[in-house]
């Protein structure tokens, strides 16, 4: 097993693409526990994944330890899933999470990361882009926005389009790791988390450019905390000023 898949099964969580993961990042501390910032996240290597050691590394966890390094605090940083209730908000506290995922009581603020939907294929395919794949099998899961984005964009593109449908998540996972199908669609972010803990030549599989659809990652605030916003706002766009 991959030593960072490993770290987060002790941890209770799931690091591969998993039953819809949340793209969150929330930064919380209450007044009376000023002196740390709690961090959490997605799972998945660039914004936030756990090397060999069990030290995360990624976006997520620079963005936290600047927001905390500012307000005085200690950053601490857990993951979260899709299916976890989001904290009311709160002082101190921030979100990064899709645009269209922001929750009431939040106001959006820059954006983090665009996890664009992606199509990613194994390492031996000698498949370049999109359109090499006319009449291949791709997996995804019928009546998903993944699904929708997939159909429009070979539409628009007139590439022959052919499905290979899954009802679970899970299931679709491993076909495509068993070779079952010729490419997978999915969040760009979801697709390196699912490649990073393969072993072997999955983890040489390779993510195509052709971008299906923008899905931007945007910092999310309490609406009644403009001092607190513009904190966030102003370490976030320091950091991605070209």
């Amino acid at each position: 097993m991959n030593p960072a898949l490993a770290v987060l099964r002790r941890a209770g969580y799931q690091a591969s693409m998993g039953k819809k993961l949340l793209l969150v990042f929330i930064l919380l501390a209450s007044p009376a526990a000023a002196q740390s910032v709690l961090c959490s996240g997605t799972v998945a290597p660039g914004l936030a994944y756990p090397d060999v050691a069990g030290v995360w590394k990624g976006e997520e966890i620079t963005l936290c330890a600047a927001i905390a390094k500012q307000a005085g605090a200690t950053p601490v940083f857990t993951p979260i899933l899709q299916d976890t209730d989001t904290p009311p908000p709160a002082p101190r506290s921030a979100l990064f999470v899709p645009a269209g995922d922001i929750p009431a009581g939040y106001v959006a603020g820059p954006v983090i990361d665009d996890d664009y939907q992606a199509i990613m294929v194994p390492a031996e395919s000698r498949v370049l882009r999109a359109a090499d794949l006319a009449g291949a099998e791709i997996c995804v899961e019928p009546g998903s926005p993944e699904d929708f984005n997939l159909i429009d964009y070979f539409a628009r593109h007139n590439i022959m389009l052919r499905e290979f449908v899954f009802q679970e998540t899970d299931e679709m996972h491993d076909a495509y790791v068993a070779g079952r199908c010729d490419a997978i669609t999915a969040r760009k972010s979801l697709l390196i988390g699912l490649r990073a803990n393969e072993d072997g030549p999955r983890r040489e599989d390779r993510i195509l450019p052709d971008n299906l659809g923008d899905n931007p990652i945007r910092a999310a605030t309490p609406t009644n905390q403009p001092a607190w916003t513009a904190l966030v706002a102003n370490i976030i766009e320091d950091r991605h000023a070209p």
